[in-house]
């Protein structure tokens, strides 16, 4: 945060040398809480240019609140912006295809991603460049100097793809660290969280007023057996592209989840 802080004023100390001709719009920082991550916060501020409920990242990026009250990323259709299920603190926001905000633009009844900008699977692990590992798939012929396209095998399964078609029980995805499983889950307070064993969805039940958190961590014994039971091996190359999933999805990408 005090990078973010001294990023701020110098950004002032720079705006202050512009001529008094100049016309320069900009707000003070704020420092805003992320529902989505217990303790989490982070700066936004309002270039002129930005539509009704739009902020800015320091680091320059669209960003604004859901109906949920959780912050997201913004991207570009053309001159629209529009929201994105990248929730900020889960994504390298320039790893995941977003781009930092432009000049004059105009905001979209859209609240998902329309079904020509979505991503489709095949031509993400296709473009990702990752060496072939264990368990994954290579497709296509291999260009000289350049490593197969990783293609998971989790992409193949049809009972780990079900949880996409969850939409009533499902609205955000992110992936355990410890033991490294896929996870998922509806809404802040879930009844019910899922957890990729490497052969089904194991369902864990949580108790009234429990968090998320809470739940996985009195279960981490049990799934780390079910995970050494079922063979999964979970690679960091697969966060990225099930990244892009959740988006194919409409999905809420949560990150890496990390236990206290």
């Amino acid at each position: 945060m005090r990078t973010m802080a001294k990023g701020f004023v110098l950004l002032f100390l720079f705006l202050g040398a512009v001529p008094a001709s100049a016309k320069v719009y900009v707000a003070e920082p704020l420092l805003v809480p992320q529902p989505a991550y217990a303790g989490m916060r982070f700066y936004v501020y309002k270039p002129y240019n930005l539509p009704k409920d739009w902020y800015a990242t320091f680091d320059g990026y669209p960003v604004m609140k859901n109906k949920d009250g959780v912050w997201v990323y913004g991207t570009y259709h053309g001159p629209n912006l529009t929201p994105t299920h990248y929730i900020v603190g889960s994504v390298v926001p320039s790893m995941a295809g977003l781009s930092p905000y432009i000049g004059s633009v105009q905001i979209s009844s859209v609240t998902s991603l329309p079904e020509s900008a979505r991503v489709q699977p095949q031509a993400v692990r296709q473009a990702s460049g990752v060496g072939a590992l264990p368990g994954s798939v290579s497709v296509g012929p291999v260009p000289p100097g350049r490593s197969p396209a990783y293609m998971p095998d989790w992409l193949f399964n049809d009972r780990f793809l079900l949880l996409g078609r969850w939409k009533q029980s499902v609205d955000r995805i992110g992936v355990l660290t410890r033991p490294a499983v896929p996870v998922a889950w509806k809404g802040r307070s879930p009844k019910v969280i899922y957890a990729w064993t490497g052969h089904e969805w194991y369902q864990m039940t949580a108790r009234e007023g429990e968090r998320p958190a809470d739940v996985l961590k009195n279960h981490v014994y049990t799934l780390t057996r079910l995970a050494r039971r079922g063979g999964l091996t979970w690679y960091e190359a697969d966060i990225p592209l099930f990244s892009q999933q959740a988006a194919v999805w409409g999905y809420y990408w949560m990150g890496e989840i990390q236990l206290p």
